[in-house]
């Protein structure tokens, strides 16, 4: 696999990224719905107050993760040649970082707060945090179809990453429309937890593709010192 760069270091922080994802997201357990009641929700909050700040350190460290790879990977595509699809990238990753890191900031608010907080202000920011969450959707699927677009007129990555993208993206919107009350498209329905995994798969492999990328041009570029 040849030396780790510290373009492959960049590259491999969508991995950790991935993994850090499906673990905050299973440390607490299973959460209250977003409309739950208070008393519900307060009883979670103070339950899992060890879990749930464990889990607001571990959004800290993702946003540095996140940061990292997406640099790596929209720059990927920018050296591809197409910068305007680079861009969308770009800023699709900080709008969907900046409404992750408020539903993240409200999160943990409540954990630190919640005993000095009445019980109907608790339940109403805990559903805002959640629709926080639901809203980053909608910047991924940016993100996700600006790949889909980048990958096959490039051809950075192969073939199959496009419908890759193509997929996720779809998923992405579908998680983004999940704000009935109930069932599968509500904030609590399996769409929300469906799109969060095809999140966490797609960021993956696309920090592996961009690890491999790296890898093979950094053989091709490599001084014939040894020679």
């Amino acid at each position: 696999m040849g030396r780790w760069t510290a373009e492959r270091w960049a590259a491999s922080s969508g991995i950790l990224f991935a993994i850090l994802l499906v673990v905050s997201n299973f440390l607490a357990g299973t959460p209250p719905h977003y409309n739950a009641s208070s008393d519900k929700i307060a009883s979670f909050l103070a339950g899992h107050h060890s879990a749930l700040v464990v889990q607001g350190m571990l959004g800290g460290v993702m946003v540095v993760l996140w940061v990292w790879f997406l640099a790596s990977y929209a720059g990927m595509y920018r050296e591809g040649g197409q910068g305007r699809l680079a861009t969308i990238m770009y800023g699709a990753g900080v709008v969907g970082l900046a409404l992750a890191a408020v539903g993240g900031c409200i999160m943990v608010a409540l954990v630190q707060l919640h005993a000095t907080m009445s019980s109907s202000l608790v339940a109403s920011f805990y559903g805002m945090s959640v629709y926080f969450y639901i809203k980053m959707l909608w910047a991924m699927a940016a993100l996700a179809f600006a790949s889909y677009l980048a990958n096959h007129r490039s051809h950075v990555f192969p073939e199959w990453y496009t419908w890759l993208s193509c997929l996720g993206g779809v998923c992405f919107v579908l998680g983004g429309l999940a704000i009935r009350s109930h069932g599968f498209l509500s904030p609590a329905g399996a769409m929300v937890w469906i799109a969060y995994g095809v999140f966490a798969v797609w960021v993956f492999v696309a920090s592996w593709l961009c690890m491999q990328k790296h890898a093979v041009t950094h053989a091709v570029h490599r001084p014939a010192m040894s020679h």
